[in-house]
């Protein structure tokens, strides 16, 4: 897939893991909509990096993804802005544990919302449009295949991206590719602390915590790669393997 000029649509694009994917886009020479809920001011500075860097043109678009009104709303103006999106990148997700005695049913909607139901029908919504050659690519986890405790109903919406994965990838093929990344400990929590990570870090067959851009190179691998769908990249240093899924 030719990159040059054509139109990305990342969701969560002003923080963490989505921001390094829609950087590396931009430098690509992708055109970006950059969905965010409340980033506002990393969003500015996204937009600011591009226009030093002389990078693709970025249009900023603010929804709250678990509506369905505001879900359309973001794939109109992207449409109306930059054409169809040949690209679609669904990485915005919650992340909080919910124990079995505490998790309410807010608590189950807010993750299975924003992490499984608004990807679908995003996906749904692009796909309508997309041009052959496409490609839809799911954030999922992996504590999506590895149970983390206390993070029951998290888990079971990763775990819905990747069906969700497979299942659209024999539904839109074989006009649009559809795939899927499985990060590990890549970018540790706001609130890890020192123990945390180094007892990441020991987990890992490689002995380190992975950094942004091991995503971005296994996101870079499955664009380039016209000869691969419905498939979950895992990228945790091997970590998956130890079976020692203790804590995130």
């Amino acid at each position: 897939m030719d990159l040059r000029r054509k139109h990305a649509l990342v969701t969560g694009a002003g923080k963490r893991l989505g921001r390094a994917m829609a950087e590396e886009l931009l430098k690509q020479g992708m055109n970006l909509s950059a969905h965010f809920f409340n980033s506002h001011k990393e969003i500015e500075e996204l937009i600011e990096w591009a226009k030093i860097n002389n990078y693709g043109q970025v249009v900023p678009i603010q929804a709250d993804l678990t509506h369905p009104e505001e879900l359309s709303y973001l794939h109109i103006t992207s449409h109306k802005e930059l054409g169809p999106v040949d690209l679609l990148i669904n990485s915005a997700s919650h992340f909080f544990p919910s124990p079995l005695p505490n998790t309410t049913v807010a608590d189950w909607d807010s993750l299975f919302d924003l992490n499984l139901k608004a990807p679908f029908f995003l996906t749904q919504l692009c796909a309508s449009s997309m041009p052959q050659g496409s490609q839809v690519i799911f954030i999922a986890d992996v504590h999506a295949t590895q149970a983390l405790k206390n993070y029951g109903p998290y888990c079971a919406s990763k775990a819905g991206l990747i069906s969700l994965c497979k299942s659209l990838a024999k539904e839109l093929a074989p006009e649009i590719r559809v795939n899927c990344i499985s990060p590990g400990t890549l970018l540790p929590p706001d609130n890890a602390t020192p123990d945390q990570i180094q007892r990441a870090r020991e987990r890992s067959l490689l002995k380190r915590v992975g950094t942004p851009n091991d995503l971005v190179k296994g996101l870079m691998f499955l664009l380039k790669n016209p000869y691969i769908t419905g498939f979950d990249l895992v990228i945790d240093g091997g970590r998956s393997l130890t079976h020692q899924f203790t804590s995130k």
